[in-house]
């Protein structure tokens, strides 16, 4: 691979909570590798790249979803085909329920999704503003920042995590995977605060396991700090 090529879909409409974060931090962690990154932008109506090496898409208002929903089904295929690929994609909260089954608002509206991940997202009255902490499979805790009003069923499929601390998906888990696509409502943004995640999407992506380096190291050592802050401000153990 010459250039890692990330499609960042609708970066305006969808990137309210710092979400653009995640995008850097992969260019980022490439290019202390030696790897150049080239990042394609995706509005409505526009033209997607033949090929893509990663598919991230950012959070926002209702507001905002409809903005991008019709565009949304229509490269509904094309974001199957890189899935099916095992191309990795990276889906924030609104993102996320776009690319679900199913997002139903408030007032009882059901907008059909890209159905990329077996999920389906009822919007309440109530929102979840509050720090989380996740236990993921492994062992491996995360941390971040959720701001939804999301209630959302996995509907078989696997949780990123298990909640220790927030709301996540409603029923004591956290975000979604499916096979190299994340769900997640963790802002923060996610991939600077947890670099596990964001070398595990560049591993993927490039097929090969990334050494850590100087720089690696050093970043991730200020997000090790910083997810323990949360940790101990909402009182649990890492």
């Amino acid at each position: 691979m010459s250039v890692l090529r990330i499609l960042h879909l609708y970066p305006r409409e969808l990137g309210i909570n710092g979400d653009a974060g995640n995008v850097l931090a992969l260019c980022e962690r490439a290019r202390w590798r030696g790897i150049e990154s080239e990042v394609v932008a995706h509005a409505p109506g526009g033209d997607l790249p033949a090929s893509v090496d990663i598919v991230h898409i950012g959070s926002g208002p209702l507001s905002g979803q409809r903005a991008v929903h019709d565009d949304v089904l229509r490269i509904a295929p094309r974001l199957h085909e890189w899935a099916e690929a095992g191309v990795p994609l990276l889906a924030i909260a609104g993102g996320w329920q776009l690319l679900g089954a199913e997002l139903t608002t408030p007032e009882g509206e059901r907008l059909a999704g890209a159905r990329v991940f077996p999920t389906r997202a009822t919007l309440g009255a109530k929102r979840h503003v509050d720090e989380v902490v996740v236990r993921m499979p492994d062992g491996t805790a995360l941390a971040g920042f959720e701001n939804h009003s999301a209630s959302t069923s996995l509907e078989g499929a696997e949780p990123l995590g298990r909640i220790q601390h927030g709301f996540g998906n409603g029923d004591g888990t956290e975000g979604v995977v499916i096979g190299s696509a994340i769900g997640t409502h963790l802002h923060g943004p996610v991939l600077p605060m947890n670099p596990v995640l964001a070398d595990r999407i560049l591993n993927q992506a490039l097929r090969s396991e990334l050494p850590p380096v100087s720089q690696t190291e050093r970043v991730d050592r200020y997000a090790t700090n910083a997810r323990r802050a949360i940790a101990d401000r909402v009182g649990v153990g890492l």
